[in-house]
Formats: C-alpha cells, sequence, structure tokens
C-alpha cells in the first residue's frame, strides 16, 4: 500500500559496495576506515530529524553527499520536472513497506552504472553485420515494420523512459553496514514524443504515440523482470544481489502537457532468489485545481476547493490565483498541495493572511487529509502552513 506522507528527507550518503565499519548506536558516531589510497575515511550517521513522517537516515562519507551513479542522468529522459519528482519520492515510499525506516538506511543507488542505464534505455537492434555491435541490451522493443519512419516509429513505441535505483543499507550483527535491499523504479511512457533527425542535422516536426495503460502495464513487468536477472547475474558485484530482496515499482509518466505528476500503477518484491512475483496494482492519481477535469471526476473535493478559493480573495482587493494539487489513493484525497502568490506590502500583513488562510483551511479540508500551503511574493516563499493528518497546523513566517 503506498503511505501517505509528504516527502522523505536524505541527507548525505556514502557508496556501500560492501561492509562498513563499526557503526555505533548514538545519533552521530564516526568511524574510521581506510580507502584505496590508504587515507581515512570518516564515516558518520546523520541525526534524525524531528518529523510526524518517517525519515531514513543516512550515511555521510567524510562529511560528504555521495551521488548515485547514474547522477544527473534522470534529467535528460524524464521531461516532466513533477514526474521525477513524483518518481523519487513514490519509490521511497512504497520501499519504506518492505524496508523499515527505523532499521534501514538510504542510499542513491550504486549498481547500475551510467554505461548500464544508458544501453538499457535504448531500443533492442540486433547487428547487421559483423562491424556492428547493435545494442543487444536495449529494453524497448526494436524499430517497428513501415515504410516510413513515422510509421515505424508508430508500429514499435518506446516503452521504458527511465530507470531509478535506490539503495537501502541495514547494520549486520557485526556492527558493520551492508547492502539490505533495492528499489528499482520502472518509469513508462503514456505517450511516446519522437521526431526525424535529418542527414543536415535538423529536425522535423514533434510525433507523438499514446500507449494505453494496459500495455504499460505489461512491458513493465517484463521490463522489471530482464532487470531483475541483470542485476543478480553472478557478473555483477559477483552475484551479491542474488541475496537481497529487490522492490520494483511501475510508475507511468504523465503527458508533457499535463500541470500534474503522473502515478504509480504497480509494485512487487522479488525475495532472495526468487523471480518478481506477486504484483499489485495501484490506484492514485492528481488533479489540478482548479480544473475542469477535477470538477468532472472530483466534483465533491471541487466545491470545497472552490469555497476555500473564495474565502482567499475576500482577504485582498485584487484576485490572487489559488492554485491546488490533490493527491488521491482509491479515488479518496490524500494530500493537497496548494500555492498562493500574493503582491508584498508588509510583514504584519504576511502575518495576518497566513493566519486567515489557516482558518480557512480548517474549515474546509477534512482533518484526515494532509495539507502543505506555501503563500508566495515575486516567487520568493513568504509563509509555510503545514496541517498533517489528524494535527494542529504548523506555520511558519520567513
Amino acid at each position: 500500500m503506498v503511505k501517505k506522507a509528504g516527502c522523505f528527507a536524505f541527507a548525505a550518503l556514502i557508496l556501500l559496495s560492501g561492509c562498513l565499519p563499526g557503526l555505533e548506536t548514538d545519533e552521530t558516531a564516526d568511524v574510521e576506515e581506510s580507502d584505496e589510497d590508504g587515507a581515512d575515511t570518516v564515516v558518520e550517521v546523520s541525526p534524525e530529524i524531528p518529523s510526524l513522517d518517517s525519515y531514513y537516515r543516512s550515511i555521510l562519507q567524510d562529511g560528504q553527499y555521495r551521488h548515485g551513479a547514474t547522477r544527473g542522468f534522470s534529467t535528460s529522459v524524464v521531461y516532466n520536472r513533477m514526474d521525477l519528482e513524483r518518481l523519487e519520492v513514490g519509490l521511497t515510499e512504497l520501499a519504506s513497506d518492505q524496508f523499515d525506516p527505523s532499521s534501514y538506511f538510504f542510499s542513491e543507488g550504486q549498481f547500475i552504472t551510467r554505461s548500464d542505464l544508458n544501453s538499457w534505455l535504448r531500443r533492442y537492434e540486433e547487428p547487421e553485420d559483423e562491424d556492428d555491435e547493435g545494442n543487444l541490451l536495449g529494453l524497448n522493443p526494436p524499430l517497428g515494420e513501415g515504410s516510413s519512419f513515422e510509421e515505424r516509429e508508430r508500429n514499435s513505441p518506446r516503452y521504458l523512459s527511465h530507470i531509478l535505483e535506490h539503495n537501502y543499507v541495514t547494520e549486520n550483527e557485526n556492527g558493520n553496514l551492508e547492502i539490505g535491499g533495492l528499489a528499482i523504479g520502472i518509469s513508462l511512457n503514456s505517450a511516446y514524443y519522437f521526431r526525424e533527425r535529418h542527414d543536415d542535422g535538423s529536425y522535423g516536426p514533434w510525433f507523438d504515440e499514446e500507449i494505453d495503460e494496459e500495455v504499460s502495464l505489461e512491458e513493465g513487468q517484463r521490463i522489471a523482470q530482464e532487470v531483475l536477472e541483470r542485476l543478480r547475474s553472478e557478473d555483477r558485484e559477483d552475484g551479491r544481489l542474488e541475496d537481497v530482496p529487490i522492490v520494483f515499482a511501475l510508475f507511468r509518466e504523465a503527458p508533457r502537457q499535463s500541470s500534474v505528476p503522473g502515478e504509480f500503477i504497480a509494485t512487487a518484491v522479488a525475495d532472495p532468489g526468487q523471480d518478481v512475483g506477486g504484483w499489485q496494482t495501484l490506484n492514485e492519481a492528481h488533479y489540478l485545481f482548479p480544473s475542469g477535469t477535477a470538477e468532472n471526476e472530483q466534483r465533491t473535493d471541487a466545491e470545497r476547493f472552490n469555497q476555500f478559493s473564495n474565502d482567499i480573495n475576500r482577504f485582498f482587493e485584487n484576485y490572487v490565483g489559488v492554485v491546488g494539487n490533490g493527491y488521491y489513493q482509491n479515488d479518496q484525497m490524500q494530500r493537497m498541495e496548494i500555492e498562493i502568490p500574493i503582491r508584498f506590502y508588509s510583514k504584519t500583513e504576511v502575518i495576518a493572511f497566513t493566519q486567515h488562510v489557516t482558518d480557512r483551511v480548517e474549515q474546509h479540508f477534512s482533518p484526515e487529509i494532509e495539507v502543505r500551503i506555501r503563500v508566495t511574493a515575486s516567487g520568493e516563499e513568504e509563509a509555510l502552513i503545514v496541517r498533517e493528518p489528524d494535527e494542529e497546523p504548523y506555520i511558519h513566517i520567513h
């Protein structure tokens, strides 16, 4: 089940290619080990972050963040930043069902290399001759049949957009840190966008081909099994990943013109030594408020949001554009994120307005719903209102 929560916080991490010595149980435990060059490396565990949510603690290497092996790759393959953020945070939420945040540490992925990812995301290509290597590792299907570029692409769209790896680390009985499991996000296209590159380097017009959700689900499950087999190969980490559970989550990206992110459609776990099994379909969605889609599909919530927006606009003489993003599971709202841009006049007015907004949150939104509101002026955040489910609102004035 997807957990309703805000963003998980991650501090700096360490490359986990083996056991790490001597993790103490204090909030901050410094351990020294020698790296390959013989220099001492300081390893420390970040302190727990006070929050109503569950956070993974993380590990520092010489006080610095250790980035994933494919850092920066995702921004070049995932078009919408909202999709990327939802993929990253949602994968952690799903993984927390398997890897308890009180027992595991979080690390960006270290086992799938940039070279791996580059070849896996491309099309499968058989070598045409002895001088052509092709791409036998491509997880997207070969180019389709057809008499034109457009026809060949449409007949075989690229289903796979991105693969995101998260590592979860645990402390063994000897007090050393070791890899305890992986989470793999398979990001899939809901629409495949393509255009032809001409011989002179120019490009033709964009085309797009919609992909049915059932096809996304089928292709995602196929890709997940193939990724599992590659990760558990004896050629990777000497087969060390054979003995850890791996969580898979299928994410379906939103169309490029969308104002809300995509959603996770299924998840499964491959237990140690086992294939991916027991796929669980997920029903989550995002709605923009106000919007025609929200009016048609979530009418009651849309009316409540409009009442909230009208109350907010009574505070100022000029209209204030209130925009919300509602997150749903099984057709029930779990979280509402709202941005309210205002014209800044004085700090006292910002304080009074923030108090007014907080009061209206209590009036219009069910106490079971998480609500996060940013009050901004000229693009800068002036106030933050956070109300966790069944809790009193928290207010911060900048």
